[in-house]
């Protein structure tokens, strides 16, 4: 964590998968990402793919962070695209 936290770099913040995608559970459960889904963090208030008409409606959701987010963060930062800087 301390590695983590000290190869932070502000300048991928913004280019990190959970600013443009989704991760959708096997119960349709909606998550900013594959990590969060993991540890059962969902899109602000829980809801379902079957919740929502349109992806518009999630724009400006809370995206919910916590340490491992650090990991996306790190030296060139990371998404399912590849390094962010």
């Amino acid at each position: 964590m301390r590695l983590l936290y000290s190869s932070f770099n502000a300048a991928t913040a913004g280019g990190v998968m959970c600013t443009s995608l989704l991760s959708v559970g096997w119960d349709g459960a909606l998550y900013s990402c594959d990590f969060n889904q993991q540890l059962a963090l969902p899109l602000g208030a829980r809801r379902t793919l079957w919740d929502v008409q349109a992806l518009d409606e999630l724009v400006g959701s809370p995206v919910r962070t916590d340490l491992h987010c650090l990991g996306c963060t790190a030296g060139q930062g990371s998404s399912c695209g590849g390094a962010l800087a």
